[in-house]
């Protein structure tokens, strides 16, 4: 299937992107979003079967993940934090979205992100959340997608209108099985798209690679508060 074969490539280094895909094909390519967020938590949820320390795991597991993205939602995030940081007028900010080169910003947030992550993976050894939670970080963007003003057309325009609800049903079990993980991505993914809309008026492939990366992160930090809380 051409949709699903496109949306493994758009999110994933594996290169199944078919020779041909017409609009439609890139619309509805969203609705596999969720298999392609599973594609890369099948890997985390095997290594997190290994009786290795907590920490080494944790820098496996956080390897494996921008690897298997080829970087790309990670890429997203550095770019959308120079441009969304700091005190700019607008139009400095969509010239620094632009420029592929990378500031303070960048740097600090990046180095933030990734201390973060590795630390909340350390404190996750539950494979099936390790599975479903790749799916829907990619499934909470495409509310956003549908609803928000796009700064340019590019990927993130070719992908907008797809069917929603579609990809709702194949990322429900990871809301059926840890509700306040779900909503903790949701609500960081909708915090990263409001606040794209405020500093530049919408949003773009960049601001959904942060908003995926981000998302992530806001579900393991809600399945270890909800653990501590909890236990």
């Amino acid at each position: 299937m051409r949709p699903l074969r496109l949306a493994l490539s758009l999110l994933t280094i594996f290169p199944l992107a078919p020779k041909e895909a017409t609009p439609e094909d890139f619309r509805r390519s969203t609705l596999f979003f969720p298999l392609a967020g599973y594609a890369l938590g099948l890997p985390l949820s095997l290594l997190a079967l290994l009786p290795l320390p907590d920490g080494f795991l944790a820098a496996l597991l956080l390897a494996c993940l921008l690897l298997l993205t080829g970087f790309l939602h990670l890429d997203g995030l550095l770019d959308a934090a120079d441009a969304l940081l700091g005190s700019r007028p607008r139009a400095e900010r969509l010239r620094i979205l632009k420029d592929p080169h990378l500031g303070p910003f960048a740097f600090g947030v990046g180095g933030l992100y990734l201390l973060l992550l590795w630390q909340a993976l350390a404190l996750v050894r539950d494979p099936l959340f390790l599975l479903f939670l790749p799916g829907f970080a990619r499934f909470a963007i495409l509310p956003f997608l549908n609803r928000y003003p796009l700064l340019h057309q590019g990927m993130a325009g070719l992908i907008r209108g797809g069917p929603v609800w579609g990809a709702f049903l194949l990322a429900l079990p990871f809301p059926l099985l840890y509700p306040w993980s779900a909503l903790l991505t949701l609500f960081t993914a909708y915090l990263v798209a409001r606040f794209a809309l405020a500093r530049l008026g919408g949003i773009n492939g960049d601001v959904l690679g942060a908003m995926i990366a981000l998302g992530e992160l806001g579900g393991l930090v809600g399945y270890v508060l909800w653990k501590a809380l909890s236990g």
